[in-house]
């Protein structure tokens, strides 16, 4: 039996992932968050977005933006470092936690490929940010 044809579909933006380390049952564990996940073969973590291929980590929402936007400065905890100012918002699909109360549920549970349509190279975010006139830039809604 080919293991090449059974194994998981590489999703075409996934990225080496760190944090993470063999362990036995021929599984990975992810060490990012708490949760510890341990994943088989094809497997995703409770985030969605790091994923077992052939007993290695993948980040699958590389490059991808589940959306963009300019805010300003104000809607965010560190206001005070240019108040009056534009911020770029910017997130990814896939989320660790589970809070009864976010607003972003349908961005941070969605699964990667139904939400990530824009690019999101770290060149990318930050031309946007300087065309636009963002002094900042915010990883957010998940």
């Amino acid at each position: 039996m080919n293991d090449a044809a059974h194994r998981p579909k590489t999703p075409e933006s996934a990225c080496p992932a760190r944090w993470w380390h063999a362990i036995a049952d021929e599984r990975i564990q992810c060490d990012l968050c708490p949760r510890d996940c341990k994943l088989h073969d094809g497997q995703r973590g409770a985030c969605f977005v790091r994923q077992n291929v052939g007993g290695r980590m993948l980040l699958t929402t590389y490059g991808r933006s589940s959306g963009f936007c300019i805010d300003p400065i104000e809607k965010k905890p560190l206001n005070h470092f240019f108040p009056g100012s534009a911020i770029l918002s910017f997130g990814t699909a896939g989320c660790n936690l589970a809070c009864k109360f976010c607003q972003n549920w349908d961005i941070s549970k969605s699964k990667d490929m139904d939400r990530l349509l824009d690019a999101a190279t770290p060149e990318g975010i930050a031309a946007a940010a300087v065309a636009y006139g963002a002094h900042s830039v915010a990883f957010t809604y998940n």
